[in-house]
Order: C-alpha cells, then sequence, then structure tokens
C-alpha cells in the first residue's frame, strides 16, 4: 500500500513538472484561438488600405455611408451565421428579404399600421424558415436543395407582385421613420444591426440553446447521443435566419420606401461571404456573430474603398470572390493550428 502511494505521489510530481514546462499562451496565441482572428486582422488591413489610397476615406460622410450599407446585410448575415454555426445553408434569405419589403409596402398602403405590420412580418419570416428547416430536417433533403428552390420561388412571387416596376409607399408612417434616423453621423439601421450582434453574441456564448448549436453544428448525431434536440434546434436557426432577412426588409423600406423586383438579389451570397470572412466553418460548429459582424464591415468598406479610388464597379464581383477565396485558405489554417 505504501509503494501504492510513493508510486501515486510520484506520479503526480511528473504531471506537475510537465505542466511546469509548458509554456504559458501568449497574447498572440490566445487572438489566434478565438474564430474572430483572421478577421479582425483582415478589417485592420482593409482599413489601412483604403486609408491610404482612397480620397476622404476618413470623412465622416463616408463613414456613414459604410455604417449604413452594412447595416442591411449584417441583420441577415447575423440569422445566416447561426444557422451556419449548426451546419445548414440557406440561400433564400435575398429573395426572403426582398418578398417581406413587397409586402411590408402592400401592407401599409392597405391601410395596416406599421406598428402591426412589424410583428406580422417577422411571423411570417418565422413560418418561412420553420417549413425550409422540416423539409431538411425530417425529409432529408440538403439545405442547398431547399433554399435554392426558395430563392426562385420568393424571387418569382416578389416579380408577380411588382410586375417588373418599382413599388412604393403611398403615405408616409411615423413609426416606420423611427427606424431610420441619423445620430451624429450614425444612420439608425445600424443600431438596430448593432444592438442584434449582442443580442445573439450573448445567445451563442452564454445560454443552453447556444452551445446546443454548436454541438449540433459539429456533430449532429453525437449532439442527438448526449441528449441536445438537434433537428429542434436546427429549424429554430432556420426560422431565426428568415425572420431576421424580414426583419432587414422591414428596415429597408424605412430608408428607401420603395422595393422593385431585383432588391435583395445577391444578398444571400454577400451574407455567406460575411459570415466566412468572420472565421466560420462551411461544416459547421464553429464561427461567431462578432466575425460575421466585422465581415459586412469588411464589404463596406471594399465598397466605398473601390468608388472613392475610381476604380469600376464591375471589379467588386471579382474582388469578393478573391476575398472569399483568400478567407477560406485563411481560416482553415487558424484552425488547424487550433486543432478545431
Amino acid at each position: 500500500m505504501a509503494l501504492d502511494v510513493h508510486q501515486t505521489s510520484a506520479g503526480d510530481g511528473e504531471v506537475a513538472a510537465i505542466s511546469d514546462k509548458r509554456p504559458e499562451k501568449t497574447f498572440i496565441d490566445k487572438l489566434m484561438s478565438r474564430p474572430e482572428s483572421g478577421v479582425i486582422i483582415a478589417a485592420i488591413a482593409v482599413y489601412l488600405f483604403f486609408s491610404a489610397f482612397a480620397p476622404h476615406f476618413f470623412s465622416e460622410r463616408v463613414s456613414s455611408n459604410i455604417l449604413l450599407s452594412s447595416s442591411t446585410l449584417g441583420l441577415i448575415a447575423v440569422g445566416v451565421a447561426v444557422l451556419m454555426i449548426a451546419g445548414q445553408f440557406d440561400l433564400s434569405v435575398g429573395s426572403v428579404y426582398g418578398l417581406s419589403a413587397g409586402l411590408v409596402i402592400l401592407s401599409i398602403n392597405a391601410g395596416i399600421p406599421a406598428a402591426v405590420v412589424l410583428p406580422l412580418i417577422l411571423v411570417v419570416g418565422l413560418i418561412i424558415g420553420a417549413i425550409n428547416g422540416y423539409l431538411v430536417t425530417k425529409l432529408g433533403i440538403h439545405s442547398l436543395i431547399i433554399t435554392l428552390g426558395g430563392l426562385m420561388f420568393y424571387r418569382g412571387v416578389l416579380l408577380a407582385i411588382t410586375e417588373g416596376f418599382p413599388i412604393r409607399l403611398q403615405t408616409p408612417d411615423a413609426f416606420l421613420r423611427a427606424f431610420d434616423f441619423n445620430w451624429h453621423g450614425i444612420p439608425g439601421p445600424f443600431f438596430w444591426f448593432l444592438l442584434l450582434v449582442v443580442i445573439f453574441a450573448f445567445v451563442l456564448t452564454c445560454t443552453r440553446f447556444g452551445n446546443w448549436l454548436f454541438a449540433t453544428g459539429g456533430s449532429p448525431e453525437a449532439a442527438r447521443g448526449m441528449g441536445v434536440p438537434s433537428e429542434r434546434v436546427q429549424i429554430t436557426a432556420f426560422a431565426l435566419t428568415s425572420m431576421m432577412a424580414c426583419l432587414a426588409g422591414y428596415v429597408s423600406v424605412a430608408r428607401f420606401s420603395s422595393v422593385d423586383a431585383l432588391r435583395g438579389q445577391g444578398f444571400e451570397l454577400e451574407a455567406v461571404l460575411a459570415v466566412v470572412v468572420g472565421g466560420a466553418s462551411l461544416n459547421g460548429g464553429y464561427g461567431s456573430i462578432a466575425g460575421a459582424a466585422l465581415g459586412v464591415l469588411i464589404i463596406g468598406m471594399i465598397q466605398q474603398g473601390l468608388l472613392l479610388m475610381g476604380i469600376s464597379v464591375y471589379w467588386y464581383q471579382a474582388g469578393i470572390g478573391l476575398l472569399l477565396i483568400v478567407a477560406a485558405v485563411v481560416n482553415q489554417r487558424v484552425r488547424i493550428r487550433n486543432g478545431v
């Protein structure tokens, strides 16, 4: 018995010695272990580049334009980030965004107060997302197929509603205007975007549902084995994603007071790009809301920076595609480094 105690003490001493020899993580190591590590570096690099080469990039007007252009896409990207962490995709968010804006205008023009239209359009988004989630989880159809069909269907409905021409609000609404204001150069929609970033970041990092999202995205089967209702989690994530797209559509009506048949076209790809640039994994189970928000701001800076430099807007698409490839490579290297 004495020999066993001696051996245990010796073993503990060896473990302690090994722990003492292990170097402590530096600030750089801790930073690189975060999903946002790559996008923080990218955001600083993009900002410094355009600050040096784009005239008036420091001006208040340009900063306000960046925040404003980032807000609508940011609302959509927050929902897409939640869904991608859960291991799924939604390619219909751009069409849902455009259709929701059209429904908001038609409803207000029909005499329904904007304050009543807001919860109604959010419920519409929840229903659309829940249907997508049900078809994916219960029928086993890949989310890209379901949501690609949704992209075409909802865009077709918007085309039928608008008949190819813009539709506009007939009378202004005081409640709707509350979503579009400017405070010391900061546009109102950006505050709503920032508020939702804080809320969803808290949900993902400090709640049981957030843990369920990461577990489901990492491995739905393993998550179910631990008692996580994976199917219900993914359906909820789909519902939240479409709801955020509808909220973005509502905010866009407050900003533009009109909608056309092409509203939101391509937003689904830009939202995925922002989330991937923000450090999310295409395989699920890894990512952050803060990273997605920074990814959206990078896209906004690139849009404004290219315009200020006098570069043709036709190069924007090429730059965004290159950014996606670089972001995927960098994020893969970061995950390998962190053993994720």
